[in-house]
């Protein structure tokens, strides 16, 4: 039976909070806590249930990174242009619901895309990594520094520069038991718990790591603090802002000098500042959640941002040809 890809990728975003890569430090506690509830059951420890540490560790795994490559992609360049360096052509066709989805937001082409990148071991993780940011994953990680006013996040960087390689071992280790674990019987396996709790201690040191190397890669000298994060989405909407009014104006300009299809401008006004109305009331929408917290300014602000850069897409869409034409006048 032929699989409906729209249909897996909207299920899966169905069972997940936040649907990013934000959700893997919840699921790492989540396992941690299992793990040491396990361990002080009368001062020993289930073989059985132990197993299911590297089960949960891998699928953590291969949540964090599909959404990485979601996230990566749909950034925009560079990392979209290198969507055609996989070769998956010669296993998914687009039929015209999956481009319907991807035309009406159903789903992103990074949805898309991380949906069907294979996700089995680290040597999946790091080509797909590799190929999207053209770098060479596996080297880069273990190099990377992370300067931050976080002490934990400065040591978290420095454990694994110091421990990269074995870190890495032990995710492949990790990998390995998860498939032992849910494939095969292994009556005959010794269950080590002293290596199990390094390979998932290591797990989320290299997911910490790859966290902040994502961070830094989309968005280099972040600030870290949340007034400085409201102040940088404050002068990001700005920014943006500017560009949508000096839109707006050459489309005037071009319509202008096109007088077989002239521009009531007296009625585009009014549009814009209807569309203003609803920004506004969505901006609110979204923030409304932390309203009253020290969030609220970067989450409006954040809404009022990815509004106004979709109605910048739509505006060029829609005067596409004038705009054209203007430009070559």
């Amino acid at each position: 039976m032929k699989r409906n890809l729209i249909n897996e990728i909207t299920a899966i975003k169905s069972r997940t909070e936040f649907n990013s890569r934000h959700d893997y430090s919840s699921k790492l506690n989540d396992i941690e806590y299992a793990f040491q509830e396990n361990l002080d059951y009368n001062g020993d420890f289930n073989k059985e249930l132990l197993k299911y540490i590297p089960i949960a560790t891998v699928a953590c795994f291969e949540a964090f990174f599909r959404s990485v490559y979601k996230e990566l992609i749909d950034f925009g360049k560079p990392f979209s242009d290198n969507v055609v360096k996989f070769n998956q052509a010669q296993n998914v066709k687009f039929d015209f619901d999956i481009v319907n989805a991807i035309q009406t937001k159903t789903v992103t082409v990074g949805e898309f895309v991380s949906h069907i990148l294979p996700c089995n071991n680290f040597e999946d993780i790091n080509k797909n990594f590799s190929l999207l940011c053209s770098i060479d994953f596996a080297d880069q990680i273990k190099k990377f520094k992370r300067e931050s006013i976080f002490e934990h996040v400065n040591d978290n960087s420095k454990q694994f520069i110091d421990n990269g390689d074995q870190i890495i071992a032990d995710i492949k280790r990790t990998f390995e038991l998860r498939h032992i674990f849910c494939h095969e019987f292994a009556t005959n396996l010794h269950i080590d718990k002293d290596e199990i709790l390094r390979c998932f201690n290591n797990s989320k040191l290299f997911l910490n790591q790859t966290n902040d190397f994502v961070w830094d890669l989309i968005y280099p000298n972040a600030p870290e603090t949340q007034t400085d994060m409201n102040i940088q989405a404050s002068d990001e909407f700005e920014k943006i802002e500017n560009d949508l009014k000096a839109l707006i104006s050459t489309i005037k300009e071009a319509k202008s000098e096109n007088s077989d299809f002239d521009i009531n401008v007296k009625l585009f006004d009014k549009t814009i500042q209807q569309w203003e109305m609803y920004r506004k009331s969505k901006a609110e929408l979204d923030a409304n959640i932390v309203e009253g917290g020290s969030m609220y300014p970067l989450l409006y602000a954040s809404s009022l941002t990815a509004t106004t850069k979709e109605k910048i897409e739509s505006l060029k869409n829609e005067f596409e040809t004038d705009l054209r034409r203007y430009a070559s006048s």
